[in-house]
């Protein structure tokens, strides 16, 4: 931090000599190590480092974003001088701009999320092969595609000609294994792929590869099945991904522009009145967790929706002000684009009902384990994937089924969710299992 605080001041003070009052500088340092192991042997290794730095100079109600890996003072100098003139030719923005200063963080809380654990190629690949061999070992598991073990460290460094100057370090580890059975025309596939901000927050790896393994056996002798309106379950490993089209259309560039489904339905219910989606940045260890957004704003918990209505838009300070509200502290950006709104820890809570008794409250329905493809419009809300899982039939999983698609339009899917008691905080953006009363299944 202190030696991209001398850069950052060096091309902060470059800018202001040329005129430029009104900038932030960004920072972005990687370092990752991946390990790639089949049938019991090292496939391949991969190392990587990288930083970049970014500049937004913001003059006479124009932006502009550069980006260097070069930060020797000579370079810098360079780069605020190309800024400055470059900045000259692109067109009025009048919602750019960097915060209120009343807004950026004051207090860093302490959200641990850097493990002192720094494993090398050998702890990698033992954890590769000990998930591969456990996938292996489940009865009826014929081949592998492999396993992976990864480990990465990423820092974020800001400062602007505010006076704000922050850091935020984080760690990430992954382990995943991907695995056949069946033989001849009767294979199927399937993994687990587990990623979290420490080492110890992973399942082991016999869990990992057993899950996997007993994933692609319960898959063998698919069935395919007619058409039908049933209700659908998506088990909590897929059902994240309805909350994301929910945080994607509800981005503040979206509903500037009025292109979202969602665009008339702030203040207005979405879900059942016991439904509460939250994002929370500040959750310990969290896949997203900051305490800072990228313009600096200090980042709050905050309910996106309450009783099942829709309480807020996603906004970075830009989209904010075109709406006439106040940034909600979501700006996300990399070196060389300007900030825009992105969700960090996104969860629907978790409801009363376990996930046994969920199944068991449908005669007949599908349960979704795994999806591929996605039709969405972002206009109407209508939307379809392809599916595979298992037929429910009088409360049970009886038969596994593929080749399917399901289809609906979001708002009726929100109307009719159902979450389970099985909350798990696995990607960023989690949801129990959840049931869908009535959606279209498209089979033969």
């Amino acid at each position: 931090m202190n030696k991209f605080e001398s850069s950052a001041n060096t091309l902060l003070e470059e800018l202001k000599k040329l005129g430029i009052l009104e900038a932030d500088v960004i920072f972005i340092s990687s370092k990752s190590l991946s390990v790639n192991a089949r049938l019991g042997k090292l496939e391949g290794t991969e190392q990587s480092e990288a930083a970049d730095l970014g500049l937004r100079v913001i003059k006479d109600g124009k932006q502009l974003t550069i980006s260097t890996t070069e930060i020797s003072k000579e370079s810098l100098i360079e780069l605020a001088k190309k800024a400055s003139i470059m900045v000259q030719s692109v067109p009025k923005d009048e919602y750019c701009g960097l915060p209120n200063k009343s807004l950026y963080m004051k207090n860093k809380p302490e959200l641990d999320l850097v493990d002192s654990v720094v494993p090398n190629n050998q702890d990698l690949l033992a954890t590769a092969l000990e998930t591969e061999d456990a996938a292996l070992s489940v009865r009826g598991v014929t081949n592998t595609e492999g396993a992976s073990s990864s480990f990465s460290k990423y820092n974020i460094s800001l400062v602007n000609t505010d006076g704000f100057s922050a850091s935020l370090d984080r760690s990430f580890f992954s382990a995943s294994v991907s695995v056949i059975a069946g033989k001849g025309t009767e294979m199927e596939r399937d993994y687990e792929y587990q990623n979290s901000t420490h080492l110890a927050d992973l399942d082991n790896p016999h869990t990992i590869g057993t899950i996997a393994g007993e994933r692609a056996v319960s898959r063998l002798y698919p069935k395919k099945i007619k058409s039908n309106a049933v209700p659908v379950i998506f088990d909590n490993r897929v059902s994240g991904g309805l909350i994301s089209i929910l945080t994607n259309s509800i981005s503040g560039q979206i509903i500037s522009r009025g292109t979202s489904f969602l665009k008339d339905k702030l203040g207005k219910n979405l879900f059942h009145s016991e439904i509460n989606i939250y994002d929370d940045p500040l959750r310990m260890r969290g896949h997203r967790s900051r305490p800072f957004d990228v313009e600096g704003v200090e980042t709050k918990v905050s309910k996106i929706i309450s009783k099942g209505v829709l309480e807020t838009w996603i906004l970075d300070c830009r989209s904010a002000r075109q709406l006439k509200l106040e940034t909600t502290g979501h700006a996300s950006r990399n070196t060389n684009s300007p900030p825009s709104p992105a969700p960090s820890n996104v969860y629907l809570g978790a409801g009363n009902i376990s996930r046994n008794d969920l199944i068991k409250s449908v005669k007949e329905g599908f349960y979704v384990t795994e999806m591929m493809g996605m039709s969405f419009n972002q206009v109407t809300g209508d939307y379809s994937r392809g599916a595979t899982g298992f037929w429910i039939n009088n409360g049970k999983l009886t038969f596994p089924v593929s080749e399917v698609t399901i289809a609906g339009n979001m708002l009726d899917i929100y109307k009719r969710l159902i979450p389970a008691s099985d909350l798990n905080f696995k990607t960023g953006i989690d949801a129990p299992t959840v049931l869908i009363e009535n959606m279209t299944v498209a089979g033969l």
